[in-house]
């Protein structure tokens, strides 16, 4: 019983409540003082794998921890300094001044809860596309193979990204963020709910949303993301949230349960690199890694 209520009350708890109280807490003249709370989830997370895991055997090491902090520490702000390096150039060259592509009129007279959910909405759409293009477009995957190519989900792993596909994701959010006039309160605290939910929705935790699955895109949902199973992979793109799954009829949640043995890239498996260097090389090289990997076999 203790484990039971445990599983339902985990995502609550974890992800929900320090949301709650970021939104009552923020400073409007200092949002971004509240980023920090988007640190409990990793630590959370990576403890709660110990106490209640979703499986016992991805609780041991793959080889992969070391490349995953590499992502961690070195692939997200490099991804940060691509981005903000790209939007000064926009604003710089492109967009002078800095509002004038803003295209209606943010609803500022809104309670900031209902503010934020409709962030957590615009935001979506184009993470939601970015996400598809790049598992449906032969280019743009091979950057995003990154993301897939560990055998086991854990907190550790939601920062596996090429930096580029991992700037460019962040673009998708904040461009439909800039062209609906988004205030910067809104923005942080849609950055801090990815924060929070992002290492929750690839922890090895057993937690269950129930009806909050037609809403979140948690574990329960991005598992199946993560199989090698091509009609399972694609599908489940959301980011946050599973509304344009629903709507573009890609969301993806079989009944019966997933077979561990189904992550990764599959037949790329073996011949995908698995150093932080060679993974942020491959997308440039992607035939070479082909024609290594069938060479190997025969």
């Amino acid at each position: 019983m203790p484990r039971a209520v445990l599983t339902w009350l985990i995502y609550p708890v974890c992800v929900l409540l320090p949301f709650a109280v970021a939104l009552m807490v923020i400073d409007p003249g200092n949002p971004a003082a509240i980023l920090p709370i988007g640190i409990l989830s990793l630590f959370t997370a990576g403890i709660m794998e110990w106490i209640h895991p979703h499986t016992l055997q991805w609780r041991k090491s793959h080889g992969d921890i070391a490349t995953d902090l590499i992502h961690q520490f070195l692939s997200l702000p490099l991804s940060l300094l691509l981005r903000a390096g790209l939007i000064y150039l926009f604003f710089s060259v492109i967009a002078e001044p800095a509002g004038s592509f803003v295209l209606v009129a943010w609803p500022t007279q809104l309670p900031v809860w209902s503010q934020v959910a409709l962030g957590l909405v615009v935001s979506e759409f184009g993470t939601y596309w970015r996400h598809r293009l790049f598992h449906e477009w032969h280019l743009g995957w091979r950057f995003h193979a990154v993301h897939h190519s560990s055998k086991r989900l854990y907190f550790l792993n939601a920062p596996r990204f090429h930096f580029i596909d991992l700037c460019l994701s962040g673009l998708a959010s904040a461009i439909p963020l800039a062209l609906f006039g988004a205030t910067p309160e809104v923005v942080v605290l849609v950055s801090l709910f990815t924060a929070l939910h992002g290492n929750w929705q690839h922890a090895n935790v057993r937690y269950k949303l129930g009806w909050l699955n037609w809403i979140f895109a948690g574990a329960e949902l991005h598992r199946w993301h993560h199989s090698s199973i091509i009609r399972h992979s694609n599908s489940n793109y959301g980011n946050n949230l599973i509304v344009f799954d629903i709507l573009f009829g890609t969301r993806c949640m079989p009944k019966s349960a997933q077979n561990i043995d189904e992550f990764g890239l599959g037949e790329h498996d073996e011949m995908f690199p698995q150093s932080w260097w060679h993974q942020s090389l491959l997308p440039f090289r992607w035939q070479s890694m082909l024609k290594l990997g069938n060479s190997e076999k025969e």
